[in-house]
């Protein structure tokens, strides 16, 4: 019994380090090192251990989707092969990863354990940009002079804001060590200055209110209304804050309102799905290669980039999809996302987390017409953290049924 905890400790040790490297890093050698040293440590798990391996819909879904990619390049579909063949390999890493965090999901077979890991890794990423922006914390968005993309350390901050409610509602964590975290982590999404970020808090907060309990649903809805609007008041009142995200949201309502924006990163994105669009209506089924957006975009960070160079990417993650894959693409990608938040649904009464997973899933797919998220490591981890937890659900109500 001792050795079979040590193991655990180990497993969960690596489980920690993969996520942190991951998402501070994003990709670099350290990242690669831990990936190889992670999928090694599972499959000898798997051996040694005899585990059981479930094979859910979801790797069926995305391994398709690989597939389809490579058949485009095959076909000659691709405009750029080399491209192409790149984020295949990349996809395919994804999956192995993927699988591999399940694995030691179903292997720990402890939800709680595994999501306060998440969360620890999220917080400890969140302090150290922090820490190492601590001089520069007021003078622009959070995150911009670290390894940290400003977005992406707001997304991972909702992660780490719901993960942190779920845990004090189950007593995991203490409430005042719950509540420290929460702001932290409100404060952390604001200064980077992070719309989405903001949009996927109001949305987490709505999804895990309204699929508990269904009682008191005026109650719940004035904690919705009250939480957007205090989030609202905060920004567009205090000043560091107005300089920083205030300022971006109004731009954002300018554009929505049809005024016009004022900012140019909403017009440079604009522009890019109007280039995506006019070539997605020349080969509407088929694409032109995964990633291959970039090649022929013309734009770049100092302006213009003659096509065949790598510029930006489209910035929403449905027109990527087109552009690479066409509609078949976009629909085999999809497929395992809508069969997860099917299952997710169906799900909800058999799991505390349950809720709060799927405000994980439907945030992140809420934003996706401003993020290209199909291909990214960090969204792959915590959709595998989501599917492992559900199958562990999925499991014990079954082992419920059959009296065991």
């Amino acid at each position: 019994m001792q050795s079979f905890k040590f193991r655990f400790r180990i497993y969960d040790l690596l489980f920690y380090l993969l996520l942190v490297f991951s998402f501070y890093y994003t990709r670099n050698m350290v990242c690669r090192l831990m990936m190889v040293v992670f999928f090694g440590y599972t499959v000898a798990q798997i051996i040694i251990r005899k585990a059981r391996v479930p094979f859910p819909f979801f790797y069926v879904g995305f391994g398709l989707f690989i597939l389809y990619g490579a058949v485009n390049i095959l076909l000659g579909n691709a405009i750029y092969p080399s491209v192409a063949r790149s984020m295949v390999i990349s996809l395919a890493l994804n999956l192995m990863m993927i699988f591999s965090i399940v694995q030691y999901i179903c292997q720990t077979n402890d939800t709680n354990r595994v999501l306060r890991i998440t969360e620890i890794s999220i917080l400890s990423v969140a302090v150290v940009v922090v820490v190492i922006s601590a001089n520069t914390i007021a003078e622009g968005r959070l995150g911009g002079g670290t390894e940290m993309n400003s977005n992406l350390l707001a997304i991972l901050c909702v992660y780490g804001f719901v993960l942190s409610m779920y845990l004090r509602k189950e007593r995991k964590i203490s409430q005042l060590s719950s509540w420290a975290r929460v702001v932290f982590y409100m404060l952390v999404i604001m200064l980077t200055g992070s719309r989405k970020g903001l949009l996927m808090v109001v949305l987490s907060i709505i999804v895990v209110q309204l699929t508990q309990e269904r009682r008191k649903i005026l109650k719940k809805l004035f904690v919705i209304i009250g939480s957007a609007a205090m989030l609202y008041v905060l920004i567009m009142n205090v000043p560091v804050l107005y300089n920083i995200i205030g300022v971006r949201v109004e731009n954002l309502l300018l554009t929505l309102s049809g005024e016009g924006a004022t900012e140019a990163s909403l017009e440079d994105r604009q522009r890019l799905v109007n280039i995506g669009l006019e070539y997605i209506e020349d080969k509407p089924w088929v694409g032109y290669g995964y990633d291959c957006f970039k090649m022929i975009s013309g734009m770049g960070p100092n302006g213009k980039v003659p096509v065949g160079a790598a510029g930006f990417y489209s910035h929403n993650n449905y027109i990527e999809l087109l552009f690479g894959g066409g509609i078949i693409g976009l629909a085999l990608y999809y497929l395992p996302v809508l069969w997860l938040l099917k299952s997710l649904f169906k799900s909800l009464s058999k799991a505390k987390y349950i809720p709060y997973l799927l405000a994980m899933v439907v945030s992140q797919l809420a934003v996706e017409y401003a993020r290209v998220t199909y291909y990214a490591r960090v969204d792959a981890y915590i959709i595998a953290v989501v599917l492992g937890c559900l199958l562990i659900a999925e499991e014990k109500l079954a082992k419920t049924k059959a009296g065991l």
